[in-house]
């Protein structure tokens, strides 16, 4: 049913399939996904947290692959989330989807997760004084910005004409120029 209903997501483009229409193409009765989710937002939610683990897995993957160098970890991380959006259009679209529980614990648990893998990140770089001290929520919101802004655009196919390795490029540059603006520099007058 998750398999089927992620295939009609990126059919339509949208989640404005039925339950019913599930059933009907894995060839159960119409009864059938209700033994398993209580309704469609129940399967939305289901999905969104299985797309939420596996993205968590896959930025957490790409931070640690990437070495200790905060540049080249920051860039994997942010490339990692929109390979997601690119390989997972469904998924991706779920996560976001105004169809699911934000109230369930599991998707509070698995949204928490990833933002602590934001926020560990940016916690580490205000240690080694890389970034401004204060709240890392502060910078975490322009980094997710970024980051889902460009998943966004990849996985809709406005960046499509670029090409696997022209695409690249393009995501890490405008990551590195995110990454400059949020690197300390040597204090100047205030901008106030």
């Amino acid at each position: 049913m998750l398999e089927e209903a992620l295939s009609l997501i990126e059919e339509q483009g949208n989640a404005s399939f039925t339950l019913r229409e599930v059933a009907r193409r894995i060839g159960v009765s119409h009864a059938a996904p209700y033994r398993h989710f209580s309704d469609k937002r129940a399967l939305m939610t289901e999905l969104a947290v299985q797309a939420s683990a596996a993205l968590g897995a896959r930025i957490s993957a790409a931070l640690e692959g990437a070495g200790g160098d905060l540049r080249a970890r920051f860039l994997a991380a942010g490339f990692a989330y929109v390979a997601f959006a690119l390989e997972h259009p469904a998924p991706f679209h779920v996560m976001y989807s105004g169809e699911v529980d934000v109230d369930d614990p599991r998707v509070a648990a698995a949204t928490s997760h990833n933002l602590g893998v934001l926020l560990g990140f940016i916690e580490e770089a205000q240690r080694a004084g890389a970034f401004p001290p204060g709240d890392p929520w502060a910078l975490a919101v322009p980094i997710w910005a970024m980051h889902h802004g460009l998943a966004t655009l990849a996985a809709s196919g406005a960046l499509s004409k670029a090409g696997p390795a022209a695409l690249r490029n393009l995501v890490d540059d405008a990551h590195a120029r995110l990454l400059d603006g949020l690197l300390l520099a040597t204090p100047g007058p205030s901008r106030a």
